[in-house]
Formats: C-alpha cells, structure tokens, sequence
C-alpha cells in the first residue's frame, strides 16, 4: 500500500484574529510532504474548537491517506476531538490525557509526535525538530512505494528464454550467478513486483516449468531489519513472545492459526520475520505449518488469499471443516508432536479479555499452548503495521469488510460507508476510527 494524498489542520483561534502569522509552519510540511512523494490536497485554519476540529479529523481521514495537525497551544482540544472521532477513553500520556490507542512517537530532546491511524499532531514551537527528527521517516516509508522479492535457486536446463519470458511491466525477471556447488548448473532466479500477487503467480509459473529443478527459495527485503529496529512497544513485546514461545518449544513443535483475516496475517508475517533473523538456516529448509479451520461458505477472496500466502511465505497449511476443538483434534492426532500454537487473539475479541500471552487450552479440549502475542493490540495497530510495512492482506478489506466471517453471516461494515459520497460508497477497513464498530458487519444474516 502506497499512500499518495495529505492534508494539513491549524487549529488557530489566534491567527484566524489577526494576531499570529501560522503560515510558515505549513510551507515546511507541505514541503516534507511533496517531496516524500504526496500530493497536498488542502491546508485548512479553523478555530480551536473540539466539535469543529472533531468534524474536520473526521472528514480528512475519509479523504486523505496521512492528516497532519500543528498546534499552536493547549493540546485539549485536539484530545477531545480525537476521543470523539475514535470513541475512545483517555489516558495519561507525558503528563497528557489522550484516547488510549495513541502512539507517542519520539526522538531524543524532542517533544514526541503524537499519533494515530495517520494523523500526526505536531506543535508549532517544536516543528523543525519534530518534522526532520520523527516525521520525516514515518511519512517516507508510508508513502514509499511496495516492493515484494523473492529468490529461487534453480537449474534452468535449456529454459531461459521461457524464463525471460515471465518478465512484463508487472514483474521483473534476473538472474544470478551460479550458487550452489552441490549441484552443476544451479543459478538463482529473483522475481520482483510491485504487488504480491504478481510475485506468486510468477512462482506458479516457474514451478510448472522447472518441477523438481525449483531446489529453493526465500523472500528478500522483506522489512526483517525494520521490524527488528522498531520502537513500537506493541511489536517490540510481541517479538519477544514470539521469540520464547519458538525457545521453549521448538520450531518443529508450533504451528500457526490462520484464516486469512488481517490479524493472523500480522502475526503470520512477525513469526515469519522472527524465524528470518533467529533462525535463518532452518527457515530455508522447513515450511512453517499453519491450521486454517474453514467455515462453510467462505468468501472466494479469502481462501485465494490463503492460497496465496502458502505460496508466497513456503508455507504447509492443513485445511479442516470443523469447529476449533475439533479441528485441533484432527490435527493434533495427525501431529502428536505439536505443542503449542500462535494465535491471533486480542482481548476486545469475544470471550478474550481474561487470557494471558501464554494460556493452556481447557481440561476438555486438545492439550496445546495457545500463544497470543497480540493481546493488547488494538485495531489500529493492526493496520498500522499491514500498510507500514508493506504486508499483503485480503483485499475484501479494501471492500469495506473489517472482520470476517463467512458470505452468509458477513457485510461490509456500515460505519465505512462514505459520508462525503452521495453513492454507497465503502472505504477500506483501515478507514475506521471507531474500534468498537469492528466487528458491526458480522453475525448479520443474509437470508
């Protein structure tokens, strides 16, 4: 995901007054902002007033990818209109009160950014700071542009040219030295593309051509280093759940829940990223194995998604139709030596708000640790690590869908229909402000 458009907010009573010049400060932002590659759609002053600038938030986030906001004074104002466009309670932040899913985003000496699903609020004393020290990187990388890689080593056996032949404005096509002594003839093939999609069906490709000649692959650039340098508190305690829970019982012995949606997709990339830089040797050589309990009726989109990601990450995946409890079973009495499972879970889902990272199923059920590394994640730090670091997901997400279920039971969430259309317009999941409305279009019949 690539974002392309900003707008910026100056809540000003004095300037609207005549008595202060605010606009330098948007020049330096607009300036940021084109030069990272956004086209700056509109530059607004308003009065500090928590309705009007909640309305303000509201509209710009619908229209625009990232909303800058410059304060000029008291930050309660912009407290209150975030909390009133999220729904969300307060917290103390830096002696602060906030809405609770907030991110402060800091560099050293420098009063911190604060942040939420691509709204920045920045304050005029401290702009220089802030824009080159935080902002700069932040905004780069959500605008930069995807880019998905991976390399194959293979023997081509007279098949170049058919190899070549892949290569369209979609997908580039290299080719490598010779690197594998073990076997005469074996070079490496990258494919690359600005989407995903484009990189699996590129692989598909080279598998039907090539067969038993596909000796191996991995992906490249795939944000390993970024994830690892994060100072998300979120990630940074994930990764170290992740990390015990492959310590304590070994990579032949987890496996991975995932269904396609958005939250497993997050936590099959972190496991995957983790296994990169902790054991890189055996990510090469072992496919991580991942249960998908599939519903009736599932939606086409997801399973090709789910088919997908097998491809793309070198996944094995056991597809069963059941309930969870007996899907467990059935896999566990077909691998007795699993011991524990990663789970997508957190607390704001149903029957979730008591578990612990790491939890024991209950006495009736199949014996199998479930680790939860997302806990307190809320939506929004879903979403934030999906489009900053370039993760592929399900594209009914872009659809207006925000959680899913199955095509009998699900719609697209009411609250994405957009307000500033007068068609049935739905934005995409990332949209949405309100954490409480998640789950709003399932359970919902269709009959």
């Amino acid at each position: 995901m690539k974002f392309a458009s900003a707008a910026v907010l100056i809540p000003s009573q004095a300037f609207l007054e005549g008595q202060v010049d605010v606009t330098l400060n948007p020049r330096k932002i607009v300036q940021l902002l084109t030069d990272s590659g956004l086209e700056v759609k509109k530059v607004t002053v308003l009065e500090e007033d928590v309705h009007q600038l909640a309305g303000e938030l509201q509209t710009f986030t619908q229209l625009y990818d990232i909303v800058i906001v410059v304060l000029n004074g008291d930050t309660q104002c912009a407290s209150q209109a975030l909390a009133n466009i999220t729904s969300q309670e307060v917290s103390r932040f830096t002696d602060q009160l906030w809405p609770k899913a907030v991110k402060l985003l800091r560099a050293e000496a420098v009063p911190p950014v604060i942040y939420l699903q691509r709204i920045f609020i920045v304050t005029a004393a401290a702009i220089d700071d802030q824009l080159n020290l935080i902002l700069k990187r932040h905004i780069q990388q959500y605008s930069k542009e995807p880019l998905y890689s991976k390399q194959f080593q293979v023997i081509v056996n007279g098949n170049r040219k058919h190899i070549e032949a892949l290569s369209t404005d979609l997908l580039s096509v290299s080719f490598g030295s010779p690197t594998n002594a073990d076997n005469e003839g074996c070079t490496s093939i990258t494919l690359k593309a600005k989407d995903f999609e484009s990189v699996v069906k590129g692989e598909i490709y080279l598998r039907n051509l090539l067969g038993q000649n596909m000796l191996a692959s991995k992906l490249l650039d795939d944000g390993t280093d970024l994830i690892y340098q994060s100072e998300d508190e979120h990630i940074r305690q994930s990764i170290l759940v992740v990390e015990r829970c492959l310590e304590d019982y070994g990579i032949d012995n987890v496996f991975l829940s995932f269904n396609g949606g958005k939250d497993c997709t997050v936590l099959l990339h972190l496991v995957h990223t983790v296994l990169c830089r902790k054991y890189p040797n055996v990510k090469d050589q072992k496919k991580l194995f991942c249960l998908y309990v599939r519903s009736e009726n599932t939606f086409h989109e997801q399973d090709e998604f789910i088919e997908q990601c097998l491809i793309y990450y070198n996944l094995e995946i056991m597809s069963v139709t059941a309930n969870i409890k007996d899907a467990l079973r059935i896999t566990i009495s077909k691998k007795p030596h699993l011991k524990a499972c990663f789970m997508g879970t957190r607390r704001t889902d149903p029957f979730c708000s008591h578990l612990n990272a790491f939890q024991m199923t209950d006495s009736d059920w199949p014996e199998i640790m479930r680790c939860s590394p997302f806990l307190d994640w809320h939506y929004s730090d879903i979403w934030d690590y999906l489009l900053y670091y370039k993760v592929p997901y399900c594209k009914l997400y872009d659809y207006g869908f925000t959680s899913l279920g199955n095509t009998t039971n699900t719609i697209r969430n009411p609250s994405l229909i957009c307000a500033e259309s007068d068609k049935d317009i739905y934005l995409p999941a990332y949209k949405m402000l309100r954490e409480k409305n998640e789950r709003s279009g399932r359970n919902v019949s269709k009959m």
